[in-house]
């Protein structure tokens, strides 16, 4: 066992070292240093982790062609114009899909695909009847889009059953 110990920290050792010394900016390839060269004067100050994402993303932004890089350009300026609050509720049901198992995020997928294929007529149909199905399962005063019914004003909950 004591053997075993041994083989892993001789294994992790290099990693170790490298995530706690970061990259140094003159180790990046000429083509990522033009990348990232807005980050130069704050790189050394950026801790390991941030340092490994930024060149990652830059490495996919080299694999990427023109078209994709227009697309990505587009996505980006369009991300920046939403408010922090629906970049929050983008952020929130995008960690709600990634919790969600491999098979039932797969099934999503395929659903969403099918969607895309829809001609343009069917897809606002849809999406109507989704955000009105959405309305109807919430309670009449949290729809945001609907005046609250006349009626008598709400009475409180009944407190719940004690335990017997």
């Amino acid at each position: 066992m004591n053997m075993i110990a041994r083989l892993l920290l001789l294994l992790l050792l290099p990693s170790l070292v490298l995530a706690q010394e970061g990259i140094a900016w003159e180790e990046l390839a000429p083509d990522e240093r033009d990348l990232l060269e807005p980050l130069q004067e704050d790189w050394s100050s950026l801790n390991p982790q941030r340092q490994q994402h930024l060149l990652n993303g830059a490495r996919r932004w080299r694999a990427l062609d023109g078209e994709a890089r227009e697309q990505a350009q587009q996505r980006f300026q369009e991300w920046s114009q939403r408010s922090p609050d629906q970049r929050d509720r983008i952020r929130g049901r995008f960690d709600d899909f990634r919790s969600l198992p491999p098979d039932q995020q797969r099934s999503m997928r395929e659903r969403f695909r099918e969607y895309q294929t829809l001609p343009d007529e069917r897809r606002l149909r849809l999406r109507e009847q989704f955000r009105n199905r959405r309305d109807l399962a919430q309670p009449p005063g949290n729809r945001p889009d609907r005046p609250r019914p006349p009626g008598p004003p709400d009475r409180p909950a009944p407190p719940p059953p004690q335990g017997r």
